[in-house]
C-alpha cells in the first residue's frame, strides 16, 4: 500500500515568493510578445526579461516554475539571441519533476476530468491563450515517475496528448502512454 500513499519529490523549498519574483524581471517579456503572445498570457504565466547585470539570468527571458500551490521551485532562462548559450538554462538543482502550468491548469482538469499534456511552455501559453486551460507541460519529450503521480493526483480521467508532430514527439507519445498503463483514456 506504500505505492498509493506516494508523493512527488519536491526540489528543496524556495523562500522566494511569487511578489519577489515579478519585482526581479520585467513582464511581459518583449521578446515573446515579438513572437506573438499576449502580453496577459505572459502576464499570467509570470515570464519577464532579467534584465539586471551580474545574474545567473541575465538577458534571458525568465520563465518562473511554481507547483500547483503556487510555490516556486526554479525556472529556467530563454536565451534572446543566437549569440547565448545555451538556448534554455535551468536554474540550480531544477528538476522536471513537476508539470509545467499545473499551478493555473489544476481546477480547469478537475472541472473537465481531462489534461492536455504538451512538450514545453510556449505550447502551454499557446493553447492557454486559445481558452484550453487544463494544459500542461511536460518540458521536453517524455514523462516522468514525479510527473505521472501528479497526473494521477489532477483528477484526470482523460489524457490528450499534444506533443509535436516529428519523430521525438511521436515518440513521446508512445512514452506516455507505455508509462501511463491502463490509468487514462487516451486521445
Amino acid at each position: 500500500f506504500e505505492v498509493f500513499n506516494r508523493e512527488p519529490e519536491r526540489q528543496q523549498s524556495h523562500t522566494i515568493t511569487r511578489e519577489k519574483i515579478r519585482n526581479r524581471i520585467e513582464i511581459p517579456a518583449k521578446y515573446y510578445i515579438n513572437r506573438g503572445f499576449k502580453a496577459d498570457t505572459l502576464d499570467t504565466f509570470d515570464v519577464g526579461l532579467c534584465a539586471k547585470k551580474k545574474q545567473p539570468m541575465s538577458g534571458r527571458v525568465v520563465v518562473p516554475i511554481y507547483d500547483e500551490g503556487y510555490n516556486y521551485i526554479g525556472c529556467v532562462g530563454r536565451a534572446t539571441n543566437g549569440n547565448m548559450n545555451p538556448k534554455w538554462l535551468h536554474s540550480k538543482g531544477f528538476r522536471k519533476s513537476i508539470l509545467y502550468g499545473l499551478n493555473i491548469a489544476s481546477k480547469h482538469i478537475k472541472e473537465s476530468s481531462s489534461v492536455i499534456l504538451v512538450e514545453g511552455q510556449g505550447d502551454v501559453w499557446r493553447m492557454h491563450e486559445a481558452g484550453l486551460k487544463n494544459c500542461v507541460g511536460i518540458f521536453g519529450s517524455s514523462i516522468n515517475d514525479d510527473q505521472l503521480l501528479l497526473l494521477e493526483q489532477s483528477g484526470a480521467l482523460n489524457v490528450i496528448i499534444l506533443t509535436d508532430s516529428d519523430e521525438a514527439g511521436t515518440k513521446a507519445c508512445d512514452q506516455i502512454i507505455k508509462k501511463c498503463g491502463r490509468r487514462f483514456n487516451y486521445y
